[in-house]
């Protein structure tokens, strides 16, 4: 009879050898680690009217304002404007223009001279804001303002419009004051998406001056001096009072129908300028030392404009400011004009 302890010797000896045998056979599957997904990578915010990263602390959330700057040759250099992240160009009566600047990610405790309102204000602003502040305006210009539910600050209405003499170009604005109303009167953020920013897509042509005139008067000119586009008005540098030249690394040239108004007259009177930003036009993209070809697209007024280039897509702009210029197309009763060259002028 075998001993327990023979049997027990066998049975180890047993299992040792199956295990041997399986171990040659078979290989013993691995567990499969879990696999770790890596987070996608949230953006940094950026400032959806210019692509630049907001300065430190400052919420994207609050709204933008507009202000409107006369263009008159005794009210130069102006204050400011080298602060909006736009500042759209239009004509006014009499051939001679105004500016409205959009400060959204900017701000200018001086910005100036500010002049009066004007009834295609509400078109141009209202894709990014519902506040304007001016100097004042027509008795038509105000009810329009408000049946378009604009947040119109004129002088004496507000801290943020201040005097720094008793002459017709001696008002200015202070955005930050400004800004305090429109966040009390709990205006919106411009939105996202109206601009797109970044690398040039596709191919696009040299250019190195751009000339256009609202009249054939006066004579606007930018040119492509290395980093930006810098802004000449009849021949002369057009400086802000800050010190340095206005340029910019964005200037787009809207050409837009532009009318006589029927009912609205100057004290000279001369008719006011009506101006169609319904339907679509030709762009003119200038960046980079390069002009890109395309279309504006605006499906009802005070809607956001759609910027597209000549294949559909959307219109890159470099990071920074833009300046848009507003010029008459050969539609309306108002002339404009603009060229572009591949050279600077001598």
């Amino acid at each position: 009879m075998r001993s327990k302890r023979a049997v027990l010797l066998a049975a180890v000896l047993a299992g040792a050898l199956l295990a041997t045998a399986c171990s040659s056979d078979e290989e013993i599957p691995e567990v499969a680690a879990e696999a770790t997904a890596s987070p996608t990578p949230t953006p940094d915010p950026t400032c959806p009217l210019t692509g630049q990263a907001p300065p430190g602390g400052l919420n994207l959330t609050r709204p933008a304002i507009a202000v409107k700057v006369e263009n008159d040759p005794a009210a130069r250099p102006q204050s400011g404007l080298e602060m909006a992240d736009i500042v759209f160009e239009e004509r006014v009566e009499g051939g001679i223009t105004r500016f409205m600047g959009i400060f959204h990610c900017g701000d200018a405790e001086v910005v100036g001279s500010v002049r009066s309102g004007r009834f295609d204000d509400p078109k141009i602003a209202l894709p990014f804001t519902s506040l304007i502040a001016a100097s004042g305006s027509n008795q038509i210009v105000t009810n329009e303002m408000a049946e378009r539910g604009i947040l119109y600050l004129v002088e004496n209405t507000t801290d943020g419009l201040f005097r720094v003499g008793s002459g017709v170009h001696d008002l200015f604005a202070n955005t930050k004051l400004l800004r305090k109303a429109a966040m009390e009167g709990k205006l919106k953020a411009p939105k996202e998406g109206i601009f797109t920013f970044g690398e040039i897509a596709n191919k696009a042509k040299k250019a190195r001056s751009v000339s256009m005139g609202f009249t054939t008067s006066n004579t606007i000119e930018y040119r492509w001096e290395g980093e930006a586009w810098a802004r000449y008005e009849a021949g002369v540098p057009f400086m802000s009072d800050a010190g340095p030249q206005i340029a910019v690394p964005n200037v787009l040239v809207q050409l837009v129908q532009v009318d006589n108004s029927n009912t609205i007259v100057d004290v000279a009177g001369n008719p006011s300028t009506d101006i169609t930003l319904t339907g679509t036009g030709k762009v003119l993209l200038f960046r980079d030392g390069k002009v890109i070809k395309g279309t504006w697209t605006i499906k009802k007024e005070g809607h956001a404009p759609a910027y597209t280039d000549t294949k559909g897509e959307p219109l890159v702009f470099a990071e920074g400011p833009i300046w848009i210029e507003l010029i008459p197309n050969d539609v309306g009763e108002i002339k404009g004009m603009v060229s572009f060259s591949k050279s600077l002028a001598p």
